[in-house]
């Protein structure tokens, strides 16, 4: 994991420093992110006067605006219903937005994600003709939900995701006839595996481990899985993508890593010490807090609105100014209705079959993308 930048690179904005993204207004970008309706903590804690992920997004944007050669976006978060196993409408959307951004600055796109949300970025990339963004599905385990290679994420049964991770690495890091290898690693609101004692005692903090506490409060049984807000398991539906995270380090891959959530239990919520992720998160957060870090990471009130942040400031700093001026919130209205009209899609907070995000009504879902283009200068002949 790397480590944050020497100085802060919010004062460093403020004082109109000598950085190329010095007019970017990073400080109001991240209050917009970070506005939290459904009060869920993570996006409005602020100790010492600043959030959790202070500078993660100039991080982020300035990294994919100077290194981006193709970048690998991972996103879908099931939902496990009376009748079937669909996707939650968070993340497909922010996927998107972020995929049309990188080809816009000539960037490779490749969408990773689960046979469950497949439909909903199969209809989205149809729907805005991305058809330079090659879509990927990652598979589940062999055998039955509850068996034990789907049930958990013990190494012994990994088998085949490892197997086509490999593969996907060996593919995209090949220097046969691709110029632009992979470069980043995105991940949109996808569920890890929460903390073990070991992952626990691997993180970066001042002091020791809270074990015991750990030991205390985290039953065994509900260690390394994947779980809903609410505490649910959902490792049975979710194809293991943390372990394209995980070979990453392992195989000491050139590959820079980010992560997009609002819950703590979201791909890269790692980086923060599961006690802090206690204290600022509502709901069973010690339990789901996913072990899994990355080198960004990025804290939204919706993990979309951490994804329009980044695919906007990555248009302001390589200069997509004429794309982005099109890039609308209602655009993104529609899209959300492409989504739900041509899949099982459901909001993840009131589960039901309808285009809102995290039960927020359309215009308070989007406002935060309104005022992010305002913010940027991209607010010229908004509908």
């Amino acid at each position: 994991m790397s480590s944050l930048p020497d100085r802060d690179p919010i004062e460093t904005n403020r004082a109109g420093g000598d950085d190329p993204d010095h007019s970017i207004d990073w400080l109001e970008l991240e209050r917009i992110t970070h506005r939290d309706p459904a009060g869920r903590g993570l996006a409005s804690y602020a100790p010492y006067g600043a959030p959790l992920d202070r500078g993660q997004l100039r991080a982020a944007a300035c990294s994919l605006a100077k290194h981006a050669g193709t970048v690998g976006i991972v996103t879908g978060f099931c939902v496990q219903l009376d009748h079937e196993v669909t996707a939650e409408t968070d993340g497909p959307p922010g996927a998107l937005f972020l995929a049309r951004a990188l080809l816009a600055c000539d960037v490779d796109v490749v969408l990773i994600t689960d046979r469950y949300a497949l439909p909903l970025l199969t209809a989205g990339r149809e729907l805005w003709r991305l058809d330079r963004a090659r879509l990927l599905e990652f598979p589940c385990e062999e055998g039955e939900p509850f068996d034990p290679d789907r049930a958990s994420n013990e190494s012994s049964g990994n088998e085949r995701a490892d197997r086509w991770v490999r593969d996907f690495y060996s593919a995209q890091l090949s220097a046969r006839g691709r110029d632009r290898p992979l470069s980043h690693l995105i991940a949109i609101e996808r569920p890890g595996p929460s903390h073990t004692l070991e992952s626990l005692a691997a993180q970066d903090r001042t002091g020791s481990p809270p074990l015991e506490r750990f030991s205390r409060e985290v039953p065994a049984a509900v260690r390394n899985i994947c779980h809903t807000m609410r505490g649910k398991s959902i490792n049975p539906w979710t194809a293991k993508t943390h372990r394209l995270f995980e070979w990453i380090g392992e195989q000491n891959l050139p590959i820079h890593t980010i992560g997009i959530g609002d819950g703590g239990n979201e791909l890269g919520m790692g980086r923060f010490a599961w006690e802090e992720l206690t204290t600022a998160g509502s709901g069973p957060v010690g339990q789901i807090a996913c072990r899994i870090a990355t080198d960004n990471t990025l804290i939204a009130g919706v993990s979309d609105w951490g994804a329009y942040g980044l695919a906007l400031a990555l248009a302001r700093l390589r200069g997509a100014t004429r794309a982005a001026n099109t890039w609308h919130a209602r655009g993104q209205r529609e899209l959300l209705e492409a989504i739900v009209r041509h899949t099982s899609a459901v909001d993840g907070l009131t589960l039901r079959h309808e285009a809102t995000v995290d039960g927020l009504a359309m215009a308070d879902y989007l406002r935060p993308l309104r005022d992010m283009r305002q913010c940027l200068g991209f607010d010229a002949g908004e509908p």
